[in-house]
């Protein structure tokens, strides 16, 4: 990426973090279809896994005067789709660094060299009010091209009157694709703090490589089983922007177009009476996907994609009523807690209107999250290794014991992580305290004695129960690391715990079915972030 783009990704993660499978619930099958017992609280056979065989806290401005922003530019790959003839509409959102623009106007489009007439509009804003990305429109020939987007720079040819962006598709994909360097998506951190596949190819960081097939495991694959609800678990989609965002190759983004319009043309009902369309879930929170909603919406411009996401956060705050847990068997569990608070926090950062409900929700949701890890189990008295511990009759299991799933800590933590981007200040600094005790717990207590992280690791007892799979490797390195970041990069523990769990991704790391990639590919890529 270019020296700008570095200083704005590294300011934006700086204000920042400075200062997979399913419910504990979920089943293992083997490939005979054998089930053992893990169904969780709700009745949920879905999410089954199948056996295929030093950083300050602060505010900053990210090094741009808000009001003239040095100008900056990416070179953008422009494909004809297979429908694509004579001149065609080409519309894409570019996502921007936090305080990279907050004026949409101020951005050019060249191509072969001359200015082109364009429609310009910002989508959503970051918590300083810069531009999260702009969405941008463009007539061009159609064949193989490429644009240069110059950022910060006022425009002299005539605009371009805007059109719909239904009216730029064919069968759900654009006409015309439109392909951002994966160095510019990563460093705009519009989908997380997440590092470009080529700048640590061939190093113990690129321990994804191998799990992360977007290929095999593309919209294909998915819709060979998706009558059944459990290859919809874990937002798809996000974890196929991630991949495009990773190394800006076309078939992760296509996949990401294709089921983010499958998800969103499933919705029923009115706006305020939303129902998902994913096969028996209607009522079941863990289906409920606004981040990839939101992601795909930042990528489009496309406002259905926006209205979607507000839909499917309100109801989800109407599935998960009460965000803490009340002892025993009262259900909750990480992941449900998790997928809630992304559905207020995505659903907010991309409201036109609504954005004050959905940081409310948040809000009330971390608040509970957080008096949750402080109590359980009642006498732990660590205060600085601390999970979010509860019973594991609250997932359905039979451990009889308090415990917390490590790898299912990955989506609350990843929820977590965006809440503090998104409120800032002193919520920012709860939720980055919780990561840090989460990381440390998981690093001292959440490994077997080959290093391998437990499926559900007992705290305040000596119980805990082994993963007979090598599925879950990532979403602790995930967690660990983060926590390493986050407490300044100055505990050597974690650091070395966090580099034990990539190289046992690296040397046993698997992703045989749907499923596990859907969740091993969705938070734990944002890993080498953290320890790059």
């Amino acid at each position: 990426m270019d020296l700008r783009t570095t200083v704005a990704f590294v300011a934006m993660w700086v204000a920042v973090l400075g200062l997979g499978c399913d419910d504990g619930g979920g089943e293992h099958v083997d490939a005979g279809g054998g089930v053992d017992a893990r169904v969780d609280a709700a009745g949920d056979s879905g999410g089954d896994e199948v056996d295929g065989g030093g950083v300050d806290s602060g505010a900053t401005d990210g090094g741009v005067d808000a009001g003239a922003p040095a100008a900056t530019s990416v070179t953008i790959q422009v494909q004809p789709g297979s429908a694509a003839a004579g001149t065609e509409r080409v519309n894409f959102g570019l996502p921007l660094a936090l305080g990279a623009l907050t004026d949409a106007s101020l951005i050019i489009v060249r191509h072969e060299g001359s200015e082109v007439a364009a429609s310009r509009r910002g989508l959503a804003s970051w918590p300083d009010g810069s531009l999260r990305s702009v969405q941008l429109q463009i007539d061009l020939p159609a064949e193989a091209t490429e644009v240069v987007v110059d950022i910060g720079t006022a425009p002299t040819a005539a605009p371009l009157s805007e059109v719909p962006v239904a009216d730029t598709l064919a069968d759900g994909e654009p006409r015309m694709w439109a392909l951002i360097p994966a160095s510019w998506l990563a460093g705009s951190g519009f989908a997380g703090p997440l590092v470009d596949d080529a700048a640590i190819a061939g190093t113990p960081l690129d321990a994804w490589g191998s799990v992360c097939d977007y290929d095999r495991h593309d919209t294909d694959a998915f819709l060979e089983g998706s009558a059944s609800r459990g290859v919809w678990l874990f937002d798809r989609v996000t974890a196929m922007v991630r991949g495009y965002a990773r190394s800006g190759e076309r078939s992760p983004l296509r996949s990401a177009y294709r089921e983010a319009t499958l998800y969103r043309e499933g919705l029923t009902g009115s706006p305020t009476d939303i129902r998902i369309g994913v096969p028996g879930a209607s009522d079941d929170l863990k289906y409920h996907y606004t981040q990839g909603l939101a992601l795909h919406y930042l990528l489009t411009g496309d406002d259905r994609f926006r209205e979607a996401a507000e839909a499917v956060g309100a109801r989800a705050a109407s599935l998960w009523t009460s965000p803490g847990w009340a002892g025993g068997a009262d259900f909750w569990t990480e992941r449900h807690a998790g997928f809630g608070l992304l559905a207020y926090v995505w659903a907010a950062a991309v409201s036109d209107d609504r954005a004050g409900e959905f940081e409310t929700l948040a809000d009330d949701a971390v608040t509970a999250y957080l008096d949750i890890q402080a109590t359980y189990p009642i006498g732990y008295e660590d205060a600085d290794a601390r999970c979010f511990a509860h019973h594991a009759d609250a997932h359905g299991e039979d451990y009889g014991y308090v415990g917390c799933s490590p790898w299912m800590s990955a989506i609350l933590a990843d929820g977590l992580l965006a809440y503090a981007e998104l409120r800032g200040g002193a919520n920012a600094d709860r939720a980055h305290a919780s990561l840090i005790q989460l990381g440390r717990i998981l690093a001292r207590d959440g490994r077997d004695g080959s290093g391998k992280p437990f499926y559900f690791m007992g705290v305040g007892t000596a119980d805990d129960e082994p993963d007979a799979y090598d599925e879950h490797w990532g979403e602790s390195a995930y967690i660990v690391a983060m926590a390493w970041h986050l407490d300044g990069r100055r505990d050597a523990a974690l650091r070395t715990a966090a580099e034990a769990l990539l190289a046992g991704l690296s040397t046993n790391g698997s992703a045989p079915h749907v499923r596990s990639f859907n969740w091993q590919c969705r938070s734990a890529v944002m890993t080498p972030a953290f320890l790059r």
